[in-house]
């Protein structure tokens, strides 16, 4: 397969079946076999290019369609988007981006929207170009919108709470791609490991127990870091997680480094934090992680005996309601990463682009208030909990803080040493990719008061 055909392909699920990108091309990839690795790369340069753009390539594509693109078939958009990426973007040949586009619709669907895919692109073919965006002065949000392909809500929502440049930087944050980040108890060690096979990697700047990679696959990082690496000697273990969400376990709890400790991590699938916090802590320590879907409790609970943490135990309850066998007031900590719309994590699912909604903040805020009034419960007095999002709104962060602080919990301090540059001037924790090279969270540590 090409790259084009495996980029439509990812596409086209992502449109119709509702997939996440990162999932669909890595089976799709899979299932491709041996491939050139320029043509894996251009693969993922033209999946995660198009869904980036997705919406300053709908404004492009609009002046030359006859009917707007979301009334057009899955098969035609997606078409449409691909092509325009690589005119606009990758500045492809029109004969390569047209033609090599215009074959891929007619053989998804018998031709149905090959002409008017190729009447749309033909004429962008010929005045190849994005819309100007307004002015930011006078218009900040028309402006962040067209200019870094956000949704106007989105625009508004980041202008309102961060100001114009900051919301702009972070909307064109959000447009790079994301490094490789890693998360070892042996940290030193991984890297040593790594570079003895060649590959790029060095420690986290700050997160203590953070690895970022350049250049290589997670294959490939499993192959230099297993018994069979570069220096020999045992493995040495490692988890995939962004920076950020690494230094929500720290800002968590890493008071409790190498003691013996009791903590609750909620909403804990797929695992990270949980597997996290049970490495920093010392012998005799308890994680409980809670997870609300069987299927992803049973994942966790295998998972976390396959990596040997025994202090890890996985009860499946919905953290909004009382969780049976857990008495109040009984951990040294409390860790909430609360479900979210993700509006952090942009850079490595820009598909969220198209699926949220201004009204997704309200309902999510609803169950993050819920899930964290009921979880600090069980804190002990003066334990710190934790609450944490992915996603940077005000209504998912700082106004459900605001609820917490209504029901008489007042912030506290975070761990002694954390970095000062990743917290507001309220002592929250507050990661941006375009200042800090991470996913976006927000974080806020609060004690009953």
């Amino acid at each position: 397969m090409t790259a084009r055909e495996i980029a439509f392909q990812v596409l086209l699920r992502v449109d119709e079946g509702g997939a996440f990108a990162s999932r669909a091309l890595d089976a799709a990839l899979g299932q491709a076999g041996a491939l050139d690795p320029r043509e894996a790369g251009l693969a993922t340069e033209l999946v995660y290019g198009t869904l980036r753009r997705a919406l300053a390539l709908d404004a492009a594509l609009a002046p030359h369609a006859s009917r707007p693109l979301e009334r057009a078939d899955a098969a035609a958009r997606v078409a449409l988007r691909l092509g325009a990426y690589q005119l606009l973007v990758l500045g492809k040949p029109a004969h390569a981006a047209v033609g090599e586009t215009v074959a891929l619709a007619k053989n998804v669907n018998h031709g149905r929207a090959a002409g008017f895919v190729n009447a749309v692109l033909r004429a962008l073919s010929r005045a190849p170009r994005f819309p100007a965006p307004p002015p930011l002065d006078s218009d900040p949000a028309g402006h962040v919108a067209l200019a870094e392909a956000l949704p106007r809500w989105l625009a508004e929502e980041w202008i309102a709470w961060l100001g114009p440049a900051e919301a702009l930087a972070l909307a064109r944050g959000m447009n790079e791609p994301a490094l490789l980040s890693l998360r070892s108890p042996r940290r030193d060690e991984l890297v040593a490991r790594l570079g003895a096979a060649g590959i790029v990697a060095a420690p986290a700047v700050r997160s203590p127990d953070g690895v970022v990679v350049r250049g290589a696959s997670v294959a490939q990082i499993a192959r230099a870091a297993g018994s069979r690496g570069g220096s020999g000697g045992a493995a040495v273990p490692f988890q995939v997680q962004d920076e950020a969400a690494q230094l929500v376990s720290v800002y968590g709890a890493d008071e409790w480094r190498g003691k013996k400790a009791r903590v609750l991590d909620a909403c804990a699938a797929p695992g990270g934090k949980a597997f996290h916090l049970a490495e920093m802590l010392g012998p005799g320590s308890e994680v409980v992680a809670v997870e609300l879907h069987p299927r992803k409790a049973d994942d966790l609970r295998r998972e976390a005996e396959r990596r040997g943490l025994s202090a890890v135990r996985v009860l499946c309850a919905d953290a909004s309601k009382p969780i049976p066998g857990l008495a109040e007031g009984s951990f040294d900590a409390v860790v909430v990463d609360a479900p979210c719309a993700g509006l952090g994590t942009l850079r490595r699912h820009p598909e969220l682009k198209l699926r949220r909604s201004a009204g997704d903040l309200g309902r999510m805020a609803e169950l993050q208030r819920a899930i964290v009034l009921q979880c600090a419960r069980y804190a002990k007095p003066g334990a710190p909990v934790t609450y944490s999002v992915c996603s940077l709104s005000r209504a998912e962060g700082p106004d459900v803080v605001a609820a917490l602080l209504a029901a008489g919990y007042r912030r506290t301090a975070p761990p002694p040493g954390f970095p000062a540059d990743l917290l507001t001037r309220e002592g929250d924790l507050l990661t941006l990719p375009h200042r800090h090279g991470t996913d976006g969270f927000y974080a806020a540590r609060v004690v009953r008061g």
